[in-house]
């Protein structure tokens, strides 16, 4: 018996006094690829701080692009949802979360006249550096055979950073349309993101799984149609 009950001791004091960081970490998840995720977060962190200082200025009474703000809201949520997301994977695969400083972001949008392009040019190059870093680290992932790492950077970032980047490309071309005569086309365009909860309208239009719907529903009332006008064929027949 106490033999059994030392072996049992000495059972839990190996595992006490072990890193068990280490027997959840796979081989595959080197310093380098554990320190680019670290990298990213901050990124996410960095982009989410420029974001709320967007909404911040637009909602201010000298501005007042309520739809801007509401817009720039959700993309800060993004960020930070997103870096929740990748902190979270990174200390399941068995890394440690070591947070650095947020650098101050220099944006600041002109009230005085009130000009949006500069802004909303910035908020294009936040966002494509985003996707930018998300293929460099899905690169490195595959370089180290990581194949967990780059099915979740491609699962859960890389289509959705790839339709944003393409909104934003859009939002800014439809801002410098209305910017060539200030006043009310760029109300008229921050009343439309504005009525949209600050969702850039033409998001479906650029989601390829809602145009695969959108065919999918075409192709369906076409076989519908197909099978009813064979039924009135027969019984015009009989």
């Amino acid at each position: 018996m106490s033999s059994g009950s030392e072996l049992a001791r000495k059972v839990v004091q190996d595992v006490s006094s072990d890193d068990l960081d280490k027997w959840v970490r796979s081989s595959t998840l080197t310093n380098e690829i554990e320190e680019s995720i670290r990298g990213h977060i901050h990124q996410e962190l960095t982009s989410w701080m420029f974001f709320r200082k967007l909404a911040a200025d637009c909602f201010r009474t000298n501005i007042a692009l309520h739809g801007y703000g509401m817009l720039w809201e959700r993309c800060a949520q993004e960020c930070l949802i997103d870096m929740h997301w990748l902190e979270k994977y990174l200390i399941a695969r068995g890394g440690r979360c070591k947070p650095t400083a947020i650098e101050a972001t220099q944006v600041e949008w002109p009230d005085n006249p009130i000009e949006p392009l500069g802004p909303c040019m910035e908020a294009f190059r936040v966002q494509k550096k985003l996707i930018d870093d998300i293929m460099r680290l899905i690169a490195l992932a595959d370089k180290c055979e990581d194949a967990s790492l780059s099915d979740a950077l491609q699962t859960r970032f890389l289509r959705k950073h790839t339709r944003q980047v393409k909104n934003m490309g859009d939002l800014l071309q439809q801002t410098a349309r209305v910017s060539k005569q200030p006043g009310v086309g760029l109300y008229h365009l921050d009343k439309e993101l504005r009525s949209h909860k600050g969702i850039i309208p033409w998001t479906s239009t650029n989601d390829p799984d809602c145009q695969d719907k959108g065919t999918e529903e075409v192709t369906s009332l076409i076989s519908e149609g197909l099978v009813l006008q064979g039924q009135n064929s027969q019984h015009g027949r009989k």
